[in-house]
């Protein structure tokens, strides 16, 4: 069915713009009539290009706070009968996030026009993930929308909980970091050069701490653009890097070795991996189209490159526990509990069991890595200090003798 970008204006005369699907100009203008708009312009789209005409224009990100709230409000207008059109309606005079208010608005004027509440979605993946998507499209297929919604937003709810929490724990070393990095600029290129200044007139033996201090600051003071400039490049190329499939890989791979981040980075993974599973099986999304999801979704290659070995396994007729058996990255107990759930025909239980262990394993781990973070950087502060402090006592010592 063919995609129409419209213009219309409204009963009272407003002018509307937006995308929507018909067979023909002249059912355009019939679905946009019982809307109440009257059509003034519309041309068909080529294929392909409704993704990019309903994709919200400006407003900057939608932040995941703004699409948790849309996932609750959604969820409990949908469970006490309101209409699906009503509520995004009414989504749309709620929500403050400019590009997902465009977004809700094309996909409610979609869906009023006789497009399928998954298809209208599939438009905006930008804003909505794959996951949302496909649990959407299995709630249609079963007649259990409501419910799905229901499961949709006490996962997009948990997971907001563990990015607060993250969050919140990594306030304080931040603010250290920031503290301790204006406090070192404030000494190295204003405090140290004036105090070298009577050192030198002094004639003062400076000792090894004062010589690399006053260097370094000579340095910082002469080329801090090319400094501040090469540092934005090795950062930018970084992580360029590590957007491509090898240094994505490597990034992984790292990142699961680290000591204390690295056990919780595989905790979040295995939390992820397990409660996205249990979400779209307990949604009726088929096994194979859940794995290439939860794939995706779990957030680290090598747990990736895991899934997709048990899709092969589950293609053949084999079972889910024996490829993550194989691979030594999931714990015995995870692969255990699968099995079990495999033979007993409670799966999506097993997997709910998992993901509610590790979510607890993953809030006790933030504590504990923060319990090390913290002294090791109120340590790298005071070191710091420190060496500036000795740097400049230590002169002032010296002069104090040569003026006796």
């Amino acid at each position: 069915m063919p995609n129409y970008r419209y213009t219309a204006r409204d009963e009272r005369g407003k002018s509307v713009t937006g995308t929507l699907a018909a067979p023909t100009h002249e059912a355009l203008a019939d679905q946009l009539k019982r809307m109440g708009y009257l059509v003034t312009q519309a041309r068909e789209l080529p294929p392909g290009a409704a993704a990019a005409a309903g994709a919200p224009r400006g407003g900057g990100r939608v932040r995941y706070d703004d699409l948790v709230l849309f996932n609750v409000q959604l969820s409990k207008m949908i469970q006490v009968g309101i209409p699906l059109v009503t509520a995004l309606d009414t989504l749309v005079q709620q929500t403050e996030a400019p590009g997902l208010r465009r977004a809700v608005q094309d996909v409610a004027r979609s869906v009023e026009g006789g497009l399928g509440f998954s298809e209208a979605l599939t438009r905006h993946r930008r804003i909505f993930s794959t996951i949302f998507i496909n649990m959407v499209r299995a709630g249609e297929a079963s007649g259990k929308l409501d419910e799905v919604l229901r499961r949709l937003s006490e996962f997009t709810r948990r997971q907001a909980d563990i990015r607060r929490q993250l969050q919140t724990a990594l306030t304080y070393p931040a603010f250290l970091l920031a503290v301790s990095v204006v406090v070192a600029g404030v000494l190295v290129g204003g405090v140290i050069p004036k105090f070298m200044q009577i050192f030198l007139e002094a004639e003062v033996p400076l000792p090894l701490p004062t010589k690399v201090l006053y260097q370094v600051s000579q340095f910082l003071r002469q080329w801090w653009p090319a400094v501040i400039g090469g540092a934005a490049g090795v950062i930018w190329a970084l992580r360029a890097y590590a957007q491509t499939p090898p240094g994505r890989r490597q990034y992984d791979t790292l990142i699961l070795r680290l000591p204390v981040i690295g056990p919780l980075a595989r905790k979040v993974a295995l939390a992820r991996f397990a409660r996205v599973l249990e979400t779209l099986l307990s949604s009726g999304v088929p096994i194979l189209e859940s794995l290439a999801i939860v794939q995706e979704a779990c957030g680290n290659v090598l747990i990736g490159d895991v899934v997709q070995n048990v899709q092969t396994s589950v293609r053949q007729g084999g079972s889910l526990a024996d490829p993550l058996r194989v691979s030594k990255e999931f714990p015995p107990m995870v692969v255990q509990m699968i099995a079990v759930g495999e033979a007993s025909g409670t799966l999506d239980h097993m997997l709910a069991q998992i993901a509610e262990h590790y979510d607890e394993l993953v809030m006790h781990g933030i504590k504990r890595a923060m319990a090390f973070v913290e002294p090791v950087f109120l340590i790298f502060m005071g070191g710091m200090v420190a060496f500036i402090m000795a740097s400049i006592l230590l002169p002032l010592f010296g002069m104090v003798n040569v003026v006796r």
